[in-house]
């Protein structure tokens, strides 16, 4: 049956056009002509040709379309966005540039909700439910969206009341991975000018790998989503919407496998410490769990003084999650179990006032307040398997190092942008954003031993020295200050085309070393830890032009971004990480993208870019395996390309719908993702080299004519792609294997996945 399946949704693939279209999924009017994308960007509804900025906007009816259902697939189709989880976190990229493996970190790419800045890194994995549209935007945004947009912005809207009553049932079913998605909406007037709508939501999936040691499918998903809005508006001069939602989105095991044996290491690691090393999607290690719960209420109200119009978004968000790792990642016993918490409780506070638009200048102008608190248990096991090792490994044996850190941060913002009507054609944009940030934050590590453990605390405590960990605790402060302006000249050379040209400054925050194992200044490790570490800042230069008529829209950007003084993860050489501000870097590149309406019903659309990115200087680099360190023990990266930063990346799309009676209507979809090769690990060992792939998708609906039902079949990966996500060493396989063996483990993308997706409307 899936055979089957699977041949007719390609054969259907081939014959026919289609939709996937990372830039917008636009819809053909009936007449011809391509409709207008609408975008907030700019905090103001503009259509996408009008905003000078290099932004990609993924409709709502394409996320819903295609069953995506998180930010990370939605990546695979957006130039120069790149979404990755590791072991312990989550990474958002913009052009190369993202925030590494650490708690402390600020996110180099902001996401927003609604308005509101969702900071954390596992909030991208918040279920995408009933959405207006999605907006990539690359490059510093410094002004409108703030300190720690250094690299770009996302920025998503969620669907509104609507004052007609209007509702959707939709069921997808994903045959090979036995996904299955139910997700209703329920909007409409509940009085004269109250509104409300409501949307609910459930997915679950057994998964794509197999794990023989515990005998399950994974990775194993269920998740709930629940979301209300209330909106009140009678027609005069104050409207308000309010907004609740909560989440539980609960993962069990990683789609992470283990290849590229080198060395004796199969020898080494068989028998009893067997760990499978093919690429077949079968794997076994002790377990990962991970659940999350999010819950957020934001008010957003508007009140129009005179022509002008003042914002207030008013959020609470509240965030807790827990973890549970074998962060050997092998059905070895060595450090299973490994415990991992975070709780996290932000309140902010918006307020801006905005001109009415189209006038010789408009300005937005504003203020911005957040208070949050953080805190994070990392609790690391050592199995009693190590008692059976021998010394020194023997007083490792049912131990472990328990750290336990909290932070506090306020954060005061403000901010003004106009924009001058020079002549009818010719525009000036300034604008820049002050922000004020201070943060208090505490670490403690404390080494216990358990039960087994029978070696002399001096004994267990010399061994965790060797290996850079000691007890200690350790407080402190920070205060920073930052200044981030920008400008923007654009031209209108004909009525269908503009050219931009602009310059911002971004930054992101400093704080302070979340999972370092020693004290800075420590005298009994060889390679003392860290605890604060400073902001980065970032310099961008873009020009670009957009192009729209009636049947094509064009747009193009170029751009060069320098960064200073990058926030990154050093690697000790035995299991720890020290975050310092120990590299620079620059990005430079061109990005492209296109809609055409080739007929009434047929559009086709595509995107490219192409990614020029150099260290240009990170002296203390994690060496690769076999890799000959410097004299202070660090790989010099200077010169090289950053891990996971395709040189070209891309999407074409083909969107046809046509009637097929006088009820009914057809439509045929096609897509492809495309990239070139890149270096999966963050270390840029070439044996995680992923070669370049094109990932191909198709879509085939009937449906009523006034879109009461539909009726889908959805292909993702058609061709059965196995694409490395992210890669890293096998955490001890060089120290089990003396250094004459080593492997690697890695995220694998989703392979081929065939859906039916029933939708009815009223």
């Amino acid at each position: 049956m899936k055979i089957h399946l699977g041949m007719l949704l390609s054969a259907s693939a081939l014959v026919a056009p289609a939709t996937a279209i990372a830039q917008a999924a636009p819809s053909t009017q009936e007449q011809g002509g391509l409709q207008e994308i609408i975008v907030t960007a700019q905090k103001r509804a503009e259509g996408l040709s009008d905003v000078p900025i290099s932004i990609s906007a993924v409709s709502g009816e394409q996320v819903e379309n295609y069953g995506q259902t998180n930010l990370e697939q939605i990546s695979s189709s957006v130039p120069n966005l790149k979404i990755t989880q590791t072991a312990i976190a989550n990474r958002i990229a913009i052009r190369g540039i993202a925030s590494g493996d650490n708690k402390g970190f600020e996110q180099s790419v902001a996401m927003f909700v609604d308005g509101v800045y969702y900071g954390r890194d596992q909030l991208s994995r918040l279920p995408l439910i009933d959405m207006e549209r999605v907006e990539v935007l690359r490059g510093p945004q410094p002004t409108l969206f703030g300190k720690n947009a250094i690299a770009g912005a996302v920025n998503i809207t969620t669907r509104s009341p609507t004052d007609e009553v209007e509702g959707s049932i939709s069921g997808l079913y994903e045959f090979n991975h036995k996904e299955l998605i139910l997700t209703g909406v329920l909007s409409g007037p509940l009085s004269e000018g109250l509104e409300a709508r409501v949307v609910g939501y459930h997915r679950s999936m057994d998964g794509y790998f197999y794990n023989q040691k515990l005998d399950r499918n994974e990775p194993n998903v269920e998740e709930y989503y629940a979301r209300g809005k209330l909106e009140f508006d009678r027609g005069g001069p104050f409207s308000a919407e309010l907004k609740l939602e909560y989440a539980d989105f609960e993962t069990k095991g990683q789609p992470r496998d283990v290849f590229g044996a080198v060395g004796n290491y199969k020898d080494v690691f068989q028998g009893p410490f067997f760990v499978s090393t093919d690429a077949d999607y079968v794997r076994e290690d002790n377990g990962y769990e991970s659940r999350n719960k999010v819950f957020g209420a934001t008010l957003n109200s508007e009140l129009d003084i005179g022509e002008r119009t003042l914002t207030s978004v008013t959020a609470l968000l509240d965030y807790k999650t827990r973890e549970t790792v074998d962060v050997d990642f092998s059905g070895v016993s060595f450090l299973d179990g490994t415990n991992l918490r975070e709780d996290y409780r932000q309140f902010s506070q918006e307020l801006r006032l905005t001109s009415p638009g189209g006038e010789a200048f408009d300005y937005i102008a504003g203020v911005y307040y957040q208070h949050a608190k953080l805190d994070v248990q990392d609790f690391t096991l050592f199995n009693p398997t190590f008692l059976a090792l021998g010394p020194p490994f023997n007083a490792l044996g049912d131990t472990r190092n328990d750290r336990d850190y909290s932070q506090t941060s306020d954060l005061i913002s403000a901010f003004a942008q106009g924009e001058l009507s020079l002549t009818d054609r010719l525009r000036l944009t300034a604008g820049a954003r002050f922000n004020h940030e201070k943060k208090s934050g505490r670490r403690a590590l404390a080494i216990v031993q358990g039960p087994l453990s029978t070696a002399p605390r001096p004994v267990v405590e010399a061994v965790f020295r060797a290996l850079n960990i000691e007890e200690h605790e350790i407080a402190g402060k920070l205060s920073e200050d930052s200044f981030n302006p920008m400008v923007n000249v654009q031209y209108d050379a004909t009525d269908d085309l503009m050219l931009y040209a602009s310059y911002a400054r971004g930054t992101k925050a400093g704080g302070f070393d979340v999972r370092s194992n020693s004290l800075p200044d420590s005298t009994t490790v060889a390679k003392p830890g860290e605890f604060k570490f400073d902001d980065e800042s970032a310099d961008n230069i873009e020009a670009g032009l957009k192009f729209k008529s009636r049947n094509i829209a064009f747009n193009l950007s170029v751009y060069r971004t320098k960064y200073k003084d990058l926030q990154v993860n050093i690697f000790d050489g035995t299991l720890n990480f020290n975050v310092r501000n120990a590299a620079a870097a620059r990005t430079q590149g061109v990005e492209a993208d296109f809609r055409a309406a080739l007929a009434p019903g047929l559009t086709l659309g595509g995107a490219i870019a192409y990614l020029d990115f150099e260290f240009t200087n990170f002296t203390d680099g994690q060496c690769y395996y076999q890799q000959t360190p410097g004299p202070d023990g660090f790989c010099d990266y200077t010169g090289k390309r950053n891990g996971l930063t395709p040189e070209w990346s891309g999407n074409l799309n083909l969107d046809y719908v046509t009637p097929v009676s006088g009820d009914l209507k057809a439509a045929f979809n096609l897509n492809a993702d495309f990239s070139s090769s890149y270096i999966a690990a963050v270390n840029l060992d070439p044996r995680t080299k992923q070669d370049a792939y094109a990932k191909i998708g198709a879509r085939l609906a009937l449906a009523h004519s006034d879109n009461r039902w539909e009726v889908a079949l959805i292909g993702r990966n058609l061709t059965n792609q196995r694409i490395l996500q992210t890669s890293s060493s096998m955490p001890l396989a060089t120290t089990i294997t003396r250094g004459a063996g080593n492997a690697y483990n890695g995220i694998i993308d989703r392979p081929r996945t065939i859906a039916l997706q029933l939708t009815g409307r009223f």
